[in-house]
């Protein structure tokens, strides 16, 4: 069985890992990412991302390199670099490792992760796009079409600055000239859904970027922050994550609009 799954697995071409008004949450039903890779005809995702989302656990190990993922009864281990990858007492053989990209983020063949989670897969290659599917949830990974030159990439000091300014947009009540208060950090139409709003309507401030930002295309991009926020009544970790597209304009980078994500987080082990 593990020879059949393993041919059909390498067989198929491996793929590899929201945005709404400014006081709504993002729909649990349906998730899009822009950081797909896509790498000698092959699609890689984010590995966090992407298990996360369809409610895995994951775990980093920084000293022996080991990533554990972990849904329901099925659990799976990674080394970075390495081919060999466990699936509970099966060992599976890829053609493509797990290996850092972006500065940071782990990436791995979305086609593995994703059937051994139990999901479905699907490749448009006319619009570049793969769909994952599991129970009620879908997520759509688009491949990341390119970047801004170096000089013009947004710094970390910037995200800083945008997401302090996220941070205040929460509550507008005691800020007289919102408009030109924040011109410098948000675009017209951002201002304009805060204005409408009265504020981001959100009691959560996020101060710790999760992720590196990641551009979707030359002049446009998003960064992620998460805090976690409690328990639910089965004891899994409930995490807020806010997501902020950002857009080049007039030689400085500023926010164009968020989404806010609630995450339930199974705890294994316990």
């Amino acid at each position: 069985m593990l020879n059949k799954w393993t041919l059909s697995l390498l067989a198929s071409v491996i793929l590899a890992i929201p945005v709404l008004s400014a006081s709504s949450f993002a729909s649990p039903a349906a998730v899009e990412l822009d950081n797909g890779k896509l790498q000698n005809n092959r699609v890689l995702i984010p590995l966090r991302d992407v298990s996360q989302h369809l409610g895995a656990q994951v775990e980093w190990e920084k000293r022996s390199q080991l990533i554990t993922i972990v849904k329901d009864d099925t659990t799976i281990q990674l080394v970075l670099g390495s081919k060999k990858v466990q699936v509970n007492q099966s060992e599976v053989t890829l053609d493509v490792p797990a290996q850092i990209m972006n500065g940071g983020t782990t990436y791995v063949p979305l086609r593995f992760v994703s059937q051994t989670l139990g999901a479905d897969v699907k490749w448009d290659q006319r619009v570049r796009q793969a769909t994952i599917t599991l129970n009620d949830l879908q997520i759509a990974v688009n491949m990341n079409p390119g970047q801004p030159p170096a000089s013009q990439k947004i710094t970390m000091e910037r995200l800083r600055q945008l997401s302090d300014m996220l941070n205040e947009a929460n509550d507008i009540s005691a800020i007289q000239q919102v408009r030109s208060y924040f011109a410098p950090y948000f675009t017209d139409r951002f201002i304009n859904s805060i204005i409408r709003d009265k504020g981001l309507n959100s009691k959560y401030e996020f101060k710790d970027l999760t992720s590196p930002a990641y551009y979707t295309s030359p002049t446009t991009g998003k960064f992620s922050q998460s805090i976690d926020i409690g328990k639910n009544a089965n004891g899994d970790l409930v995490t807020m994550t806010r997501q902020a597209q950002f857009v080049y304009s007039e030689g400085i980078w500023r926010v164009d609009s968020i989404s806010f994500k609630k995450n339930e987080i199974p705890i294994t082990g316990a």
